[in-house]
């Protein structure tokens, strides 16, 4: 039940920081992901990959929504530098409907999963280490397109 209020306080705290203009750096690329990743492994209980052909698949499933909607935001969120020249981001509207599309699209697919039998409900372990993952690879993304190209300065003069 503590696992469920930590996701309930964590997730939108996070969503929040991400709708607020910073700067991105590489403390702040790897912070989230790594504590949700860390949180899920934490509280992992069993094996970390669940057996059978219907756990595999919802893992499947489960993994590749996170990491499709993980670019689609990293693509989406707006990037730009500052005067000072660091490299700024800022949430917007679509980036909190893809997360709020990714959460939906979870809990549909624990709801398959529990109506119909064909494969086990996710743990909060998997939902925390999911999540960290469509976080890593929405701040991939947005390294890719920021800290990682050159700044405009540096552009003019290659």
């Amino acid at each position: 039940m503590i696992l469920f209020v930590v996701l309930a306080v964590l997730l939108p705290w996070s969503l929040y920081r991400q709708m607020q203009e910073h700067t991105v750096s590489r403390g702040s690329l790897i912070k989230l992901p790594l504590m949700f990743v860390g949180i899920g492994l934490l509280v992992q209980s069993g094996p970390l990959v669940p057996g059978g052909s219907g756990a595999a698949l919802a893992l499947t499933i489960s993994v590749a929504a996170s990491v499709l909607f993980g670019i689609w935001r990293g693509v989406a969120i707006p990037v730009w530098t500052a005067p000072d020249g660091s490299w700024m981001s800022k949430g917007n509207r679509l980036t909190i409907t893809l997360w709020i599309a990714l959460i939906a699209f979870k809990f549909l697919l624990g709801a398959v999963g529990s109506i119909t039998g064909w494969f086990p409900v996710e743990t909060i372990s998997e939902i925390f280490i999911t999540l960290g993952l469509s976080f890593a690879v929405q701040n991939y993304v947005v390294a890719r397109r920021s800290i990682n190209q050159p700044l405009p300065a540096q552009r003019a003069t290659a």
